[in-house]
């Protein structure tokens, strides 16, 4: 095998400009009908790329071909998959991020793919790569967040697991009366995934399709009360002051140094917790995520698709190569070195089933996971950082409950078009 790493260069962003450059776009780099080029986001870890490394020579062996593994750095994907496309030098398959595939298969870099069987697949994850009615993606892995607490501080105070809003009002104000030196949970201004969900959970939607067009759907009652109940948590005292700027990492630091006794993270963030702090082991437990005032305890569900693109000439060989990554056995070794979860309920039901914490992330993904709007446009959002802005602009005071929800409407429809 074959492996080097590439930097990309130019950025261009959006459906709009990606559906121009293909429209100039030759053939793909091409190559022998026995030969792929296949690109996988770098993982940052030596033993997670030599279990890649490892499957693709599985591959070659299997089939009696060969295999090229190209990495790319996950902040240069976007730009790499751009520009690879523009220059008509694209790879016969690619790993991109769940939310980055309605964007580029919209544009038409990507070849229709066996559609996914719902009863196989997790919904979560397969929706984000159906654009039209038609699969563009082969779901390898992810991963939802859950509730992730402190059991030994939830004794202390007499709490249960809160299993809706209401409850984390309550049980936060008592764990903050009845026990030192800890805040109940913290939110963050730049934790996207924490907060963008509320809105399903008080039962409304980002944006909702109705018929060919997109309604944005945070000014909305549904979308005022997620809002207000992100204000309500801030107003709390409970997080500090440079919350604002914190991201998932902080919200994970803050419960690993024992400052927080909930917070909302993924099966990654409770393994980095428990293998940097061993002295918590026994003292943390998983609920699945308290639900809204809509009933919904529904959260994003993150991750990969695999995809093969149009201009491949070895489209065949190249589906059967996703395949294989996403078969039981492969995706469970890769999803397990990295935390997340394998995109089928087989696979998800083989890495945790029966794991009394994991199991539980399992649980989330499988149950209460759902896409962000599964569109082109959806990039440009997540590009700009709107919703986040908002949130970060009502910890500071700078924006009301409605304004907000009206400014994060008026992005998305912007983005929209």
């Amino acid at each position: 095998m074959n492996y080097r790493r590439r930097t990309g260069a130019g950025l261009v962003s959006g459906a709009a400009a990606l559906a121009l450059v293909l429209a100039g776009c030759g053939d793909g780099d091409g190559g022998d009908s026995d030969s792929l080029t296949v690109w996988i986001m770098e993982p940052g870890n030596p033993e997670v790329q030599a279990t890649i490394d490892g499957f693709g020579e599985t591959f070659e062996e299997e089939h009696g071909v060969s295999v090229t593994i190209e990495y790319v750095p996950w902040p240069d994907a976007h730009t790499q998959l751009t520009t690879a496309i523009a220059g008509g030098q694209v790879p016969d398959v690619a790993e991109l991020g769940n939310t980055m595939t309605p964007e580029f298969a919209e544009a038409g870099a990507f070849a229709e793919v066996e559609s996914p069987d719902g009863a196989e697949y997790v919904d979560g994850l397969a929706a984000s790569s159906v654009v039209d009615g038609v699969n563009y993606g082969y779901p390898w892995y992810a991963g939802a967040r859950a509730l992730i607490y402190r059991t030994d501080v939830f004794e202390e105070a007499g709490v249960d697991v809160p299993q809706s809003w209401d409850e984390v009002l309550e049980v936060g104000d008592t764990i903050a009366d009845e026990v030192d030196d800890i805040a109940p949970i913290h939110v963050a201004g730049a934790y996207q995934h924490m907060n963008q969900p509320l809105v399903w959970g008080a039962g409304g939607e980002i944006a909702a399709q109705q018929g060919d067009e997109w309604v944005p759907g945070y000014d909305s009652p549904e979308g005022h009360e997620a809002l207000e109940f992100f204000v309500e948590l801030w107003e709390r005292d409970w997080s500090p002051e440079g919350a604002v700027t914190w991201n998932s990492a902080d919200v994970r630091e803050a419960f690993a140094n024992e400052q927080s006794a909930m917070m909302v993270g993924g099966g990654w963030d409770l393994r980095v917790i428990l293998d940097d702090n061993p002295d918590l082991d026994g003292n943390v437990g998983v609920a699945l995520m308290p639900a809204g005032p809509g009933g919904s305890r529904d959260v994003f569900a993150g991750g990969s698709h695999l995809a093969v693109f149009e201009e491949s000439e070895n489209q065949d060989l190249a589906k059967e190569f996703a395949e294989f990554m996403i078969e039981t056995e492969q995706a469970t070794e890769f999803a397990d070195q990295i935390g997340f979860l394998p995109g089928t309920v087989e696979g998800v039901d083989a890495a945790v089933g029966g794991d009394p914490l994991f199991g539980v992330f399992g649980e989330q993904f499988v149950d209460h996971s759902r896409a962000y709007p599964v569109a082109g446009w959806w990039g440009s959002v997540e590009g700009t950082g709107a919703i986040p802005d908002e949130f970060q602009k009502l910890m500071l005071g700078d924006v009301t409950v409605p304004e907000a929800a009206a400014n994060i409407d008026a992005a998305l429809a912007g983005a929209i078009g």
